[in-house]
């Protein structure tokens, strides 16, 4: 496979579902960002016309190597296959953070995969992505809520807005302050909501 050939084939590859992808489609969405970024083909270091044994698909292998869990190599296929599409999400993440948020602007750049594997990078979007990833759950966690309380206590709905945890610690302070019965629709809101762990 050619250079040209591969970038032919990158847009199927990376429009295929995630829990497909491995290294090199890792390396390929690293190329259409690139390309997109900056209106050039990234230039591939040392082509053996086969895409998984470049520099850049193997710094993708190391880097999925590197987020892995210390004990991946001895689970079972099936943990395994989860954990693979959580790091796949990850690193798919990681990219599109370097590209459009860490060097979105300025005259510094993403100029190859290299950087991806730097220590200094991988801790500053890891704090980044535990803190979008448990703002995620918490939201999840409150569309379950908002869900639960619609078929089973619309009326505190009509009486609250519930967004939010901050709504949710409102309704809180609500019931205590005005010592509202065990068995009214804010004390079980708010029971529902510590059983969801959104409080």
């Amino acid at each position: 496979m050619t250079q040209d050939e591969f970038y032919e084939n990158i847009p199927a590859w990376i429009s295929k579902d995630r829990s497909t992808w491995n290294h090199i489609t890792l390396m390929a969405y690293f190329c259409y960002k690139y390309e997109k970024k900056h209106n050039a083909r990234f230039r591939l270091v040392r082509w053996k016309s086969d895409p998984g044994k470049g520099k850049e698909s193997r710094d993708f292998a190391k880097l999925f190597d590197i987020l892995s869990p210390d004990n991946y190599k001895t689970l079972d296929s099936r943990s395994k296959k989860i954990i693979k599409k959580d790091l796949i999400d990850k690193i798919y993440n990681y990219i599109n953070w370097m590209f459009d948020y860490k060097f979105r602007r300025g005259d510094r750049s993403v100029t190859g995969t290299g950087l991806f594997l730097m220590p200094s990078m991988i801790n500053e979007f890891e704090r980044m992505y535990l803190k979008h990833m448990a703002l995620r759950s918490t939201e999840s966690k409150i569309s379950k809520l908002i869900s639960w309380a619609e078929n089973n206590i619309p009326d505190v709905l009509d009486r609250h807005d519930l967004e939010s945890v901050g709504d949710l610690k409102m309704i809180k302070a609500y019931a205590e302050s005005y010592s509202l019965e065990y068995d009214s629709c804010e004390h079980l809101l708010i029971r529902k909501a510590k059983e969801l762990e959104v409080l």
